[in-house]
């Protein structure tokens, strides 16, 4: 069984998807990390800066995205994880500048294409649960239950400025909202995959809610559908 959920930045939608996977006992997949690390292996293992990283070499992604080298792992424990050549480079994938190199990379149709093949190799051994900005309308448009959360721009703010502070990245609720609204008009108006409302999609506003509440309502939603399947 697929899960896709969906929605802008600070939607709350990487702790929701984790709580729900396990609750469930699925497999978490957290595609924007994925992305990072693929962000982070151009830099700091091709020599790409922001102004190459728009014209990625073929072979140097096809490095960078090697099912052989870059391996995805979930467990409860110790959540979401990324290793390449059996090193595990996930510390190394939440700073400020991998925040803004992989806004530059996750527009690209190659790498795009490369991540949703890493995706769906994950989706093939497992039940999961997947968060992103495309997941269910690109990368699983078939998954059996959608979902698209979002929140006021204020709300995600706070939380992505709260998340910021557990990295050392300090900034204003001001600067935070100046970020999202920023990051929101890019993820909506890209030529490539740009994040709309899935088909068939339950929309979810958790401005006013708890993550167990969030996670309460999903559980409701695909009980449902178990129970009287489309």
């Amino acid at each position: 069984m697929i899960i896709t959920i969906d929605g802008p930045t600070a939607s709350g939608k990487s702790t929701v998807s984790r709580m729900l996977a396990d609750k469930l006992e699925f497999y978490y997949v957290c595609s924007g990390l994925i992305y990072r690390a693929i962000a982070y292996l151009l830099v700091n293992r091709h020599g790409y800066t922001p102004e190459t990283l728009p014209l990625v070499l073929a072979d140097d992604l096809a490095q960078c995205a090697d099912p052989q080298r870059l391996q995805y792992s979930y467990d409860e424990l110790s959540h979401e994880r990324i290793f390449f050549d059996h090193e595990d480079i996930t510390v190394y994938l939440k700073d400020k500048f991998i925040d803004y190199v992989t806004s530059i990379v996750s527009v690209n149709k190659d790498v795009r294409k490369a991540v949703t093949a890493i995706q769906r190799d994950i989706a093939d051994g497992y039940d999961i649960v997947i968060d992103g900005r495309d997941v269910g309308s690109v990368v699983f448009p078939d998954a059996q239950v959608k979902f698209f959360v979002t929140a006021s721009v204020k709300v995600r703010a706070e939380r992505w400025r709260k998340d910021q502070e557990r990295y050392d990245n300090h900034m204003s609720l001001m600067e935070a909202i100046t970020l999202i609204t920023d990051r929101d008009e890019r993820d909506k108006n890209r030529s490539i995959a740009p994040l709309i409302i899935p088909k068939n999609a339950i929309v979810i506003d958790t401005s006013k809610l708890s993550v167990e509440q969030t996670v309460e309502k999903m559980l409701y939603c695909i009980n449902e559908y178990r129970t009287f399947p489309l």
